[in-house]
């Protein structure tokens, strides 16, 4: 027996295995003690010689009976006992037997209905064999009430301890050749034996009393006080058996209910982890069973969105969702940034991979922090170079402070990376950083299978290789002439020679920002990755 078994010592086992047979046993055999009260307390209709008989007769039939009932539920459930005591021993469940048992047990509520009324059906049959038709009348109708008592006594037992052991997972409705009683049938069934029978059987009883006072047995005196206690007895017996049987089935109905409105509330407050525990196969296990997969989906769409909102950022991420930004196409004024490291190929060579990646990592990582906390987007990472935008795909105002202070804060949070590396006696790192801002054509560009949020035009292309100047010019951010126009108010900058850039026809103006300008207070330091 393993810790995690669900049947941890040998009464749980006993019990558990014994308890549908023990449910049907004690169900028959308050039948059995209602019918010899009912047959009693209607003496007057019968001769002496044939209540004695009908005594000696129910002794040899009930004996018989529980015999036959006993052999006969243990042969039904011995894949589920051979089951359960797999779950004791902590011994692998064969797959063939465990789905045999699964389907047995389901099946089990409507076995023993059919089980109980050929056994109380062929009884009755005995009795009007025997010359005893008021007795298969009494007998009839009380096995009618044992039967849905034994039902619903039965489905209890196995929906509050059985099934939790063998579907601690849900799936009643993925097992095929399973008898499904609808909410409508129990219900129904419920009526039937609380209501419909207990009036017939309670009509005989007048009837047969009838009957005696027109062939003057007995006077009208005893003959009315024998009726009303006969009455009174089969009221207060109909009374408890429904009191009893209402209790059994909102039972079997709140447990699962209450299981979907915790689940549900659990939902609700975002907690996509909540499961409902399925009890039955019907309607309300249906639902439940429809909640978790509910739940299972929200938990991978949360999962997505979350992770969508890694590569994009939150805010983008919730407009994209909402369809509140157009992924087909459109001109945008924004302000592009390239961030690529430098000498980052020989580094490579010559430090462990371990380490590097640990290094890329962490530089990729605060540099994101630094473009996303001034509400800039990531576009990519193409090798150890970042290209971002500011005031795309959601318009922004002031696109171009909002870049250059990103750019401010990506120097600042890389000396305290490089600190935190030379404490772990790596290399340091050196960036160039280049801004642009212009016109690009947005949209969303790639495969059927593939696609991604990418900017298009000459302003991404001066951008990177603005980005590049840092080269010549020995610098570690620079910004296009439009970037300065924009922002000189408010930044400090210097003018660098002209020169023409790649594809250009004439040389363009181009400013760096001096070192130091902008510090960072405090700043915590969580690489990706560890070495």
């Amino acid at each position: 027996m393993t810790a995690d078994s669900p049947i941890q010592n040998k009464l749980r086992y006993y019990h558990l295995a014994n308890a549908v047979l023990m449910s049907n046993l004690i169900a028959n055999a308050v039948g059995n003690a209602m019918a010899d009260a009912f047959l009693y307390h209607r003496a007057p209709a019968f001769l002496d010689g044939t209540l004695f008989f009908f005594n000696e007769v129910d002794d040899i039939v009930g004996g018989v009976w529980i015999l036959v009932n006993a052999l006969i539920i243990i042969w039904y459930e011995r894949p589920i006992r051979k089951c359960l005591y797999r779950f004791r021993t902590g011994e692998p469940q064969d797959s063939v037997q465990f789905s045999t048992a699964k389907k047995r047990l389901l099946n089990e509520p409507c076995f023993i209905v059919i089980f109980n009324l050929i056994v109380w059906t062929s009884i009755s049959l005995l009795y009007w064999w025997l010359g005893m038709p008021d007795i298969l009348a009494v007998s009839f109708c009380t096995g009618l009430i044992t039967v849905a008592m034994a039902f619903f006594w039965v489905e209890h037992v196995i929906q509050h301890h059985l099934i939790p052991i063998f579907f601690p997972d849900g799936g009643l409705s993925r097992v095929p050749g399973v008898w499904a009683v609808s909410l409508r049938t129990r219900l129904g069934a419920l009526i039937f034996a609380v209501s419909i029978v207990p009036m017939a059987l309670i009509h005989m009883t007048i009837n047969r009393f009838h009957t005696i006072q027109a062939q003057g047995e007995m006077s009208e005196t005893d003959l009315l006080s024998l009726l009303q206690d006969a009455i009174s007895l089969e009221s207060l017996v109909f009374i408890g058996m429904g009191i009893f049987l209402s209790l059994m089935v909102s039972e079997t109905l709140r447990r699962p209910v209450e299981e979907i409105i915790l689940s549900l509330t659990r939902v609700v407050k975002g907690d996509f982890t909540a499961r409902a525990r399925v009890y039955a196969r019907d309607e309300i296990g249906f639902a439940s069973e429809t909640l978790n997969l509910m739940a299972e989906g929200l938990k991978e769409k949360e999962f997505i969105r979350r992770t969508f909102g890694r590569y994009v950022g939150e805010s983008v991420r919730d407009e994209v969702l909402k369809g509140e930004i157009p992924l087909n196409g459109e001109f945008k004024q924004a302000t592009i940034l390239f961030a690529d490291l430098r000498n980052f190929t020989p580094l490579v060579e010559s430090t462990p991979p371990a380490v590097i990646v640990y290094m890329l990592n962490a530089y990729l990582d605060e540099m994101t922090q630094c473009i996303r906390r001034h509400k800039g987007l990531v576009l990519q990472f193409i090798g150890d170079e970042i290209e971002a935008v500011f005031g795309a795909p959601m318009g922004m105002d002031g696109h171009e402070y909002a870049a250059v202070r990103a750019a401010l804060e990506m120097r600042a949070r890389l000396d305290v990376l490089n600190n935190r590396l030379e404490g772990r006696e790596y290399a340091r790192l050196n960036h160039g950083i280049g801004i642009h801002t212009g016109q690009v054509l947005a949209a969303n560009i790639g495969t059927r299978e593939r696609t991604a949020y990418s900017l298009i035009g000459d302003t991404v292309n001066t951008a990177s290789r603005i980005q590049g100047m840092n080269k010549k010019f020995k610098t570690d951010i620079l910004v296009s002439g439009d970037i300065f126009e924009k922002t000189k108010t408010d930044f400090e900058f210097i003018r660098m020679p002209e020169t023409k850039l790649k594809g250009k026809n004439r040389s363009v103006p181009i400013y760096s920002l001096p070192t130091p300008h902008y510090t960072i207070k405090s700043i915590s330091l969580e690489a990706t990755g560890s070495v």
